[in-house]
């Protein structure tokens, strides 16, 4: 997993000062109020709410552990480690019901999950599933939604939806195009469109093409999109579904002034405009402009 986090100290109440232990290093974090974001040594802490008389720390200058304990007596006799050793650095999130870390031993990852600030379990893929990277895309609706990397793929994620506590996962979708941008980073070929709950937009590689799959229910079931009917100028398309249909490049801009090539907005459900081209697979030539106004049931040019 690859998350942002470089400190999480989790309160509810102010003035609170706790004891992070990192290799030889300590730090005494004053937190002088909730969601307040703290400066040490130059790093940047987070502070968010978990729970009211809970107190998780977490601190990864070097090697990072996850500690909790009760905010009235934070001593180091009374605090709790719920892994033995350390966690991978940059591994935590908070999301929702849900929070994540990953262990890394024999040079294999492992997956791990809170539901609801209970105990910690192991994420459980199909027997299967060999995992080398995972990231969590969605935690709507009491379920986790997320992209796993397997060990014989390099371009492709595959997609799994959990059960409601986050442990037992199920194949979505295989397969998902992926790359990584010009910092490293990877960029899944997934977009959740804004506005309605379980619909996203992935290409799918099948083969040596690229087609653009939706889904209305969080993954279940996935259909091709039909192209539009006719053309800029009214003349008819002639697309035959599954042979033909409408492909969209899915990439968000990261600049918020700036647009992707895909669009929708909370404030406008339904409404989605994106670039892509018509055919037998996801192309570069030939892009056009498409907008859909009914959550991608039908496509105008």
């Amino acid at each position: 997993m690859h998350y942002v986090f470089s400190v999480a100290v989790t309160i509810k109440a102010a003035a609170v000062a706790g004891d992070v232990h990192a290799g030889s290093e300590e730090l005494n974090i004053p937190i002088t109020d909730i969601d307040a974001n703290v400066k040490y040594s130059g790093k940047n802490y987070e502070c968010s709410e978990l729970k009211s008389y809970l107190c998780v720390f977490l601190c990864v200058i070097s090697d990072a552990q996850y500690i909790t304990c009760r905010m009235q007596n934070c001593t180091e006799a009374v605090r709790s480690k719920p892994f033995p050793g350390y966690i991978d650095s940059d591994s935590l999130i908070v999301q929702d019901d849900y929070v994540f870390v990953q262990l890394t031993s024999g040079g294999r990852p492992h997956y791990y999950v809170s539901y609801r600030r209970n105990a910690f379990a192991q994420m459980k893929l199909p027997k299967y599933a060999l995992p080398k990277d995972m990231h969590v895309i969605s935690t709507d609706e009491n379920q986790v939604f997320a992209a796993v990397q397997e060990w014989n793929q390099n371009d492709t994620y595959n997609l799994y939806i959990s059960d409601t506590q986050g442990v037992y996962f199920t194949l979505a979708l295989e397969n998902v195009k992926s790359s990584r941008d010009l910092e490293g980073n990877v960029m899944i070929d997934l977009y959740e469109v804004a506005g309605i709950k379980g619909m996203f937009l992935a290409n799918k590689k099948i083969d040596n093409q690229v087609k653009t799959f939706i889904t209305y229910n969080k993954g279940r079931d996935w259909h091709l999109l039909q192209a539009p009917d006719t053309d800029l100028r009214g003349n008819p398309v002639h697309c035959l579904l599954p042979y033909c249909s409408l492909h969209l490049h899915l990439k968000v801009s990261e600049n918020p002034y700036t647009s992707g090539n895909i669009a929708s907005r909370d404030t406008a459900p339904g409404i989605i405009v994106a670039s892509g081209n018509i055919g037998s697979e996801l192309s570069e030539n030939d892009i056009s402009m498409f907008v859909s106004s009914d959550a991608g049931n039908t496509w105008r040019q």
